[in-house]
């Protein structure tokens, strides 16, 4: 049973080690997402996006996100996607994950950045900083 409490997401780009939200001023890059409960996924409410590319999910731990390692992506097209809907690998073991958009630069359709190889699909970039979110996750 999937429970979303309603609390606002915020649209941001933050820097990977920064505490602050900075308000992205592109919005062919955005992120919006409601607080859920733990499952076997993360739904994310809003997408947007200027070209093909991935919505990837990174545990936190210790307050900065497991990187280049994600517990779940999945591929989304150019424009607005909504209720974008991302398997879990793993349990994130924290009250948090983080959304974090990435090009589709390689095998087109094919998510390539992670643990093997960090040249491929790499962080969608505005302002500097990679366009990402945190989620909450109650337990």
């Amino acid at each position: 049973m999937k429970t979303t409490l309603k609390i606002a997401g915020t649209i941001f780009a933050m820097s990977m080690t920064a505490g602050a939200a900075l308000a992205d001023s592109d919005t062919s890059n955005a992120l919006e997402a409601d607080a859920q409960a733990l499952g076997h996924s993360v739904v994310i409410r809003s997408v947007s996006i200027a070209s093909d590319g991935w919505l990837v999910v990174h545990a936190i731990r210790d307050g900065k996100p497991v990187a280049p390692s994600s517990i779940g992506h999945t591929f989304v097209k150019a424009g607005t996607n909504q209720d974008v809907y991302v398997a879990l690998t793993a349990d994130p073991r924290g009250d948090k994950v983080l959304a974090m958009l990435h090009h589709d630069d390689g095998t087109a359709g094919v998510y390539e950045f992670g643990a093997g190889g960090v040249v491929n699909d790499k962080p969608v970039i505005v302002d500097g900083k990679p366009v990402v979110m945190a989620v909450s996750i109650s337990r």
